[in-house]
């Protein structure tokens, strides 16, 4: 009797260990790209992607494998449909991982969130991995080993919107050139758009109430002259260089959910602008659909790990999560240990957390701009600080503190605050003038007095209860503006009365329309001043000192 038990025993145990196993094999592990690396440690860099077009091999590669990520099944767990569903849309389990009750929305991204730049590394390096997948085959077709040697090297490439703020023109081609097996070849262009399999899409997953796009078979952007001229005013490598330069802690620098400008700020003006009223990008619930979105994150990553290089010893604070997602409770407070469902770092389910996630090499890859394989923290920071100087600088070129500038300059901003759901759930922008906003709406985007926007997303809101109170901040810099009017900014009370009577603001939704302002109850401005200490050598960057609030300036408007 007592063998017998032992045998029933270690059956039932054998069934459980079976059956465990047979639950963990549905998670997918996302590893990154391991190929390519060599013994010292050096990682293939994902590259521009103006630099990438002239590397025929790599290029070819790439857009053959972007099209055939895109042509795989939507039913597949891998497939550019799924991949692209597990940001917003279709609101539906990925990798095992099924949704919390009482969610602010349904997608699995982190917007207004601690989270929202170590969410998006592993989703980056998931895409990265499946299209290197496809790259490896592919190459194989060549019979080459230059091709090869590409593939080995491939990662994906990014959109770097700060130095040139113009769409790359061949994401608006709808055919590209590229070098096949049998040769030269004109292609569907896989960067112009995604096509969705099934049509008309299943209401289930895209309702009506989503509006046009649930309507649409092809992701849709705004037209290409729009989005440039958009993007050509919204001055993006000074605000990318003063996120990089005056955020010194980790949570100030990630997210609109803290005060001060954001990279994550930065890049809501990115998706606005391409996406435009009714265009995929402008809608958190499908923008990973269109293929820019890769592009534009990727440059995200890559911004975020130049900090990292300038900031190494600052690491997320605990700070708790606004309307929840699509795995994470309203109210979550986010750590370093929060897991970053739905990507699993292996087989088992073990999540990926914002302290795995931290580092580049544990994905294997790195930007032109970081070697820090073979530099000490403090050499990197120097050398990082360096290309910052040089390549986003505001005046355009790096000036050194000598003895035809002063040691301290005064830089002038605005600070913006405002609740999301404001408009009941509708985007909207937040536009600052230097004068009178133009008389046509439609105008207001290319003004030269517009001195900067403020996107805000409020996330889709699921249930019918009320809409929840979750503020998001902005702050968009006034110096250059005050300087090219003739105002000093050196001369407090001179600017004070400038700014009462020319500073001003509007809001607008993202079809163009008009806002009264008293409609956006929340919306508060304040005008505030810093003292800068100027770097001595291009391998410093400026300090910045306390800030002084002018609140009159905003009061009563």
């Amino acid at each position: 009797m007592f063998f017998d038990n032992v045998i029933r025993f270690l059956a039932l145990l054998a069934l459980l260990i079976f059956s465990a196993q047979a639950v963990n094999a549905q998670y997918y592990a996302i590893t990154g790209v391991q190929t390519g690396i060599s013994q010292s440690g050096a990682r293939p860099a994902r590259r521009n992607i103006l630099d990438m077009q002239n590397d025929v091999p790599t290029w070819s590669l790439y857009i053959q494998a972007l099209a055939a990520l895109q042509d795989m099944d939507e039913n597949d767990q891998l497939s550019y449909f799924q991949i692209a569903g597990i940001h917003g849309r279709p609101y539906i389990p990925w990798n095992g991982v099924s949704g919390v009750p009482g969610s602010g929305w349904g997608g699995y991204c982190t917007h207004g969130s601690v989270l929202f730049l170590t969410w998006h590394r592993p989703y980056l390096a998931l895409y990265e991995q499946l299209l290197a997948s496809h790259v490896q085959t592919i190459a194989q077709t060549y019979d080459s080993t230059t091709y090869q040697a590409a593939a080995n090297n491939f990662r994906i490439p990014y959109w770097d919107w700060a130095s040139i703020p113009t769409m790359p023109d061949v994401v608006s081609q709808q055919y590209v050139q590229i070098t096949t097996p049998s040769g030269v070849k004109t292609v569907a262009n896989p960067l112009y758009q995604y096509k969705f399999h099934t049509f008309p899409l299943n209401p289930a997953y895209f309702p009506s109430s989503d509006g046009s796009l649930a309507n649409d078979q092809f992701t849709i952007r705004d037209l290409t002259y729009n989005v440039n001229t958009a993007l050509a005013s919204e001055g993006l490598m000074a605000k990318t260089y003063y996120t990089l330069t005056k955020d010194t802690t980790f949570d100030t620098f990630c997210t609109t959910a803290t005060g001060g400008s954001s990279l994550e700020d930065v890049h809501n003006t990115i998706h606005g602008t391409i996406g435009g009223g009714n265009g995929h990008m402008s809608y958190l619930s499908y923008a990973a659909f269109d293929p820019s979105f890769w592009l534009h994150h990727a440059n995200v990553d890559r911004i975020f790990t130049l900090w990292q290089s300038i900031f190494p010893y600052q690491y997320l604070a605990p700070l708790t999560e606004g309307p929840g997602t699509f795995a994470l409770p309203p109210g979550t407070l986010d750590t370093q240990s929060t897991p970053l469902e739905p990507f699993s770092s292996n087989s088992q389910g073990q999540f990926h957390t914002s302290a795995s996630s931290w580092k580049t090499s544990t994905f294997g890859y790195t930007y032109p701009e970081i070697q820090d394989w073979n530099q000490t923290p403090a050499q990197l920071q120097q050398n990082v600080s360096a290309i910052i100087n040089g390549m986003y600088h505001p005046q355009g070129t790096f000036y050194k503190r000598g003895a035809s500038h002063v040691a301290q300059t005064k830089e002038w901003s605005v600070a913006l605050k405002v609740s999301k759901y404001d408009l009941q759930g509708e985007r909207f922008i937040v536009r600052v003038f230097l004068g009178q906003a133009p008389k046509k709406p439609e105008d207001w985007p290319f003004s030269s007095g517009c001195v900067g926007s403020f996107s805000v997303f409020p996330p889709p809101h699921q249930g019918s209860g009320p809409y929840p109170t979750i503020i998001a901040y902005s702050e968009i810099a006034l110096t250059k503006g005050l300087e090219e009017n003739g105002v000093d900014p050196m001369n407090v009370e001179a600017v004070e009365k400038w700014l009462e009577n020319n500073l001003k603001w509007g809001v607008q939704k993202f079809d163009l329309t008009v806002v009264p302002n008293e409609q956006v109850p929340s919306l508060q401005l304040v005008v505030q001043d810093e003292n800068v200490t100027q770097p001595r050598h291009i391998t410093e960057l400026p300090t910045y000192g306390e800030r002084t609030l002018h609140p009159g300036v905003t009061q009563g408007k």
